[in-house]
């Protein structure tokens, strides 16, 4: 522990007229990290371990609209969470940089698309693991591929999904790269064995018959809600967690939250009933993190149009909090238990 580290930031706001506003910092950041330009050295110096990338890309969606509004609404639920988690006695604080949004020009997908691969790829070389938010499900497809690209051919990557939606349309009204075909087009990468595949959460009729067919034929391994339930969620993530993490060089996490029931996540495109609760989503955290590593994690499809107080983006967040704090305590990486406030003193 740095012992010139100024730990302000882990206790309430003070009182009086000095008191911080801890709530609204003044500007509207991940978790109140800096920003930096994914280029600039002032970036490639930082020895913050994750990077958040905005990606305000919509083009894709076949849902509802409003999932361009994710990254901004992460941003803001972020803000509710301070930096120091005591389940895990891991302090957050400087863990992170954000690089702002990727710029989405709406007359070209493909060039979106480029620009969201190139922007991957670029935190990936820099050393630090790129925390992504969308945007519809397809933004996916060119962030695998750079991490497809970054590990190279004769590395092995595992890939995680949890939705309710297996996204297995070989092709949808024409279209190859929206939504609806995400887990067809990441499938067919050739560093990605279907034996470092899991989908968890598929469930109900959104999940055509070509779509079953294909992730059959493809040999891709997805547990239905209603196994995970059947079996256990701690049983089934285990397994799941064990093809993504065991004997592979890399591996992309992606959250879709409708794999939580309706009730729980209203602001996503595609809401299904029927799925996890908030606490067994948090367990399901809680392996991955115990994993100890990752490589990209994305979270798409949120809409905030279409959320109750936030709800939904707030729970995200927690998600991917709880995976960056368990993974922290994996590595050791926790406080002085002795840490106290200055000029603290317990009053009775």
């Amino acid at each position: 522990m740095n012992p010139a580290k100024a730990f302000a930031h882990l206790f309430s706001p003070l009182g009086g007229e000095g008191a911080d506003n801890y709530r609204n910092p003044g500007q509207l950041s991940f978790l109140r990290s800096p920003f930096m330009a994914l280029d600039s050295d002032e970036f490639k110096k930082s020895e913050a371990p994750y990077v958040f990338i905005g990606v305000p890309f919509d083009e894709g969606n076949v849902g509802k609209p409003g999932s361009e509004d994710g990254p901004k609404e992460f941003r803001v639920a972020s803000l509710d969470y301070f930096p120091y988690w005591f389940e895990f006695n891991v302090d957050l604080h400087g863990c992170a940089v954000d690089c702002g949004d990727v710029s989405m020009p709406r007359v070209s997908p493909d060039v979106a698309r480029e620009r969201i691969y190139a922007a991957v790829l670029s935190a990936l070389e820099s050393g630090k693991t790129p925390i992504i938010c969308g945007g519809d499900r397809s933004i996916s497809i060119p962030a695998t591929k750079a991490l497809s690209d970054f590990l190279g051919k004769d590395k092995k990557m595992g890939y995680m999904h949890l939705g309710a939606h297996l996204d297995m349309a070989d092709s949808w009204a024409g279209e190859r790269n929206i939504s609806t075909c995400t887990m067809a087009r990441i499938t067919e990468l050739e560093n990605l064995s279907m034996d470092n595949v899991s989908h968890i959460g598929a469930r109900n009729s959104f999940n055509p018959k070509d779509h079953i067919d294909l992730a059959n034929e493809r040999g891709m391994k997805f547990y239905p809600m209603f196994e995970m339930l059947e079996r256990g969620v701690d049983e089934v993530t285990k397994e799941a967690v064990g093809r993504v993490w065991d004997d592979t060089d890399g591996q992309y996490l992606s959250f879709n939250f409708n794999v939580l029931d309706s009730s729980a996540a209203p602001g996503v495109t595609a809401t299904e009933p029927g799925g996890l609760e908030s606490r067994e989503i948090m367990r399901v955290a809680s392996q991955i993190s115990d994993r100890g590593k990752i490589n990209v994690i994305d979270v798409t499809e949120l809409c905030p149009m279409f959320d109750v107080s936030g709800s939904t983006s707030r729970t995200a967040v927690c998600v991917i909090l709880r995976i960056m704090a368990g993974i922290a305590a994996k590595h050791g990486q926790t406080l002085d238990e002795s840490l106290r406030r200055p000029g603290w003193k317990y009053k009775k």
